[in-house]
């Protein structure tokens, strides 16, 4: 049918309820090989329907990033002058610098934080996902964005805010600890809380958009949640942030602007679903335990109890 054929409102085959049931990795690995072609799915329309918001990042990279670019220039400049290229080739090389820089920047933004109510979408097929239901990928997920418009702009609202500010600030005090010796201390210290800040509120988004998708709340309550659930498990949500930022980060650490270019190409097409699935599949695991089975049992207890 295509990719925006008819599957898309055509329920999946569901979980055998005389299978074996798997946990953890081995349910994980079971769920992305039974739905592997719904990833890619969802992922080139999540990339699609973000065009305009990773127009908006590039632009925005192209000026928070300004430095670091600048940076990337000059040494690119300077093994190029000691390779001996020529200097009609200069222009083009440090335009590949910036493109790839900003757009590395957007696959992080997308990946990680999200697209705003479209991420709401993302999550629930995510959690449907998880749980072994049917879902309908186009009409529940566009139900969802609906459902979900005003608090997914106010996270993406914040994210904006985050990706400005925190990249600035860093970089300032960087900038003071190299030029002034006295406030190295200070403002070397200031700079790692902010990326540590800038961490948590990384590991928090899974949760923020699967209890937005889960539950009827107030945005204060689930940001509450989400940051209490970021800290709590804060060993495995590291090491799955990790995982996916590595995803990103590895492939241009070894291969440079080439590698680069294919996580650029993939993850702004069909990767995102699989960078993301991950965090999400742990995320919606821990919400399950620990407020809907509780709350399962509650009112099997208060039922009986009428009884």
């Amino acid at each position: 049918m295509g990719l925006f054929g008819g599957n898309y409102d055509k329920a999946g085959p569901g979980v055998d309820p005389n299978a074996p049931k798997k946990r953890g990795f081995f349910l994980y690995i079971d769920i992305v090989w039974q739905k592997l072609g719904k990833f890619f799915q969802i992922g080139a329309v999540y990339s699609l329907l973000s065009l305009p918001l990773l127009v908006v990042l590039y632009l925005l990279s192209v000026f928070v990033f300004a430095q670091p670019i600048a940076s990337l220039q000059e040494t690119a400049l300077e093994v190029m002058q000691s390779n001996g290229i020529p200097e009609a080739e200069y222009a083009g090389q440090l335009g590949t610098i910036t493109f790839m820089t900003a757009s590395m920047a957007c696959v992080f933004f997308v990946t990680m934080w999200g697209s705003g109510p479209l991420s709401a979408a993302l999550s629930f097929v995510m959690r449907e996902f998880t749980r072994g239901k049917y879902v309908w990928i186009w009409s529940d997920g566009r139900e969802k964005i609906k459902e979900n418009m005003k608090q997914g702009f106010i996270v993406l609202a914040l994210d904006l805010l985050v990706f400005i500010l925190v990249p600035t600030a860093v970089i300032f005090y960087t900038n003071l600890a190299r030029s002034e010796p006295s406030m190295n201390f200070a403002a070397t210290l200031l700079a790692y809380l902010l990326i540590l800040a800038t961490l948590i509120y990384t590991m928090m988004h899974p949760y923020m958009f699967q209890l937005m998708v889960t539950f009827d709340s107030k945005f204060s309550e689930i940001f509450k949640k989400s940051l209490l659930l970021a800290l709590g498990h804060f060993p495995i949500n590291l090491l799955l942030t990790a995982i996916s930022a590595a995803l990103i980060v590895v492939p241009t650490a070894i291969f440079g602007v080439p590698g680069s270019m294919v996580v650029v190409v993939i993850g702004l097409t069909v990767g995102i679903a699989f960078l993301r699935y991950p965090m999400e599949f742990y995320a919606a695991r821990v919400i399950e335990k620990t407020f809907i089975k509780p709350m399962s049992k509650k009112v099997h207890i208060e039922y009986e109890e009428d009884e």
